[in-house]
């Protein structure tokens, strides 16, 4: 293998002065899951439009050593479902050379798979868990699975992953009833708890309007358990995190439709089928396919045009998450 290119460049600068180093890279759209709050009606794929490994490498290397980006994150869909997931992993570090790598997986297929992943070099995993009852996790997710995320779990804090996040979507009928029963699950564990607001997603109005709840009753409880707000790392996601004395447990807020973040906002979204998202709540898409083949440079290029168009994403707050017609968030990629 030739030495990798070397980094040119610090990330981007959008119209709004958001500096741009974190991708969310999706590379499947297929889920071993059917949630409620994603799978929107004819939002199916059998993979056949998912791009292939030197696609991908293509994209790594554009946004890692082209443009300046320094996280990724490789999201779904359901990872896990793609058997080159190591392959893919190890290109993003050793060719790409994105110096922190990230997974988010709903977990199911975590256990038997995570040690290769950390060896390749993931170094954070999410995992979504929306309940810990069995019988409401069928309900919303659609599968009994409860047992394998908790083994995922389990593996991922053995396979000593520099962290560990588990993500619980705020739905009024679960998440938010179950917050006493996730902090008592929690507590002692080197996790990050993360509850996370329901989004408006097209295609899923109604369920929107019945399941969303604000996270802001959460978190004066979690200020009168003790916990204290933590100071941000440096390039950190948009959750507010707290933590308590003498406990690993850390719990974070994405309260993205209380409080929106749009002002910190630092990530671009590539779709599985490799159309770039400039903002999560916007409408447009731009088809970074045509340009695969021509090399990083011609994909950063485009990303690079692309950017002066980003809008601002405080216009979008309130509206609907903006998916392709029948795709859903497996479409964006998380």
């Amino acid at each position: 293998m030739a030495e990798p290119e070397p980094v040119v460049g610090s990330g981007l600068v959008d119209p709004q002065g958001r500096h741009l180093t974190y991708l969310r890279l999706g590379i499947t759209e297929r889920c071993d899951l059917h949630c409620a709050y994603c799978n929107v009606a004819g939002a199916t794929s059998d993979g056949r439009e998912e791009l292939p490994l030197a696609d991908l490498r293509t994209l790594g290397v554009a946004f890692a050593r082209r443009l300046g980006f320094h996280k990724l994150r490789l999201t779904g869909g359901e990872p896990l479902m793609r058997s080159d997931l190591p392959e893919i992993v190890r290109a993003m570090r050793d060719e790409a050379g994105f110096p922190r790598i990230a997974l988010t997986t709903n977990g199911r297929l975590l256990a038997r798979r995570v040690r290769a992943l950390a060896a390749a070099g993931v170094q954070q995993v999410n995992i979504s868990l929306d309940t810990l009852c069995a019988g409401a996790y069928r309900e919303v997710r659609g599968a009994d699975a409860l047992d394998d995320v908790l083994r995922g779990i389990d593996a991922a804090l053995a396979a000593g992953l520099a962290r560990v996040k588990v993500n619980v979507v705020l739905l009024r009928s679960v998440g938010f009833s179950e917050f006493d029963s996730f902090l008592a699950w929690g507590a002692g564990r080197p996790i990050e708890l993360r509850f996370i607001e329901l989004m408006p997603i097209d295609g899923l109005d109604e369920f929107h309007r019945r399941e969303h709840v604000s996270s802001e009753p959460l978190i004066d409880r979690i200020l009168d358990g003790g916990f204290v707000p933590q100071e941000s790392e440096p390039d950190a996601g948009p959750a507010v995190v707290y933590a308590r004395s003498g406990d690993p447990l850390r719990v974070g807020f994405v309260s993205a439709i209380t409080k929106p973040f749009c002002e910190r906002c630092n990530r671009l979204r590539v779709t599985p089928r490799g159309a770039l998202k400039l903002c999560l709540f916007g409408r447009g898409f731009v088809d970074l396919r045509p340009f695969l083949a021509q090399g990083p440079e011609a994909v950063a290029d485009v990303v690079r045009r692309a950017i002066v168009d980003r809008e601002d994403g405080f216009r979008s707050i309130g509206r609907p998450v903006g998916c392709e017609a029948d795709r859903g968030m497996r479409g964006i990629g998380g």
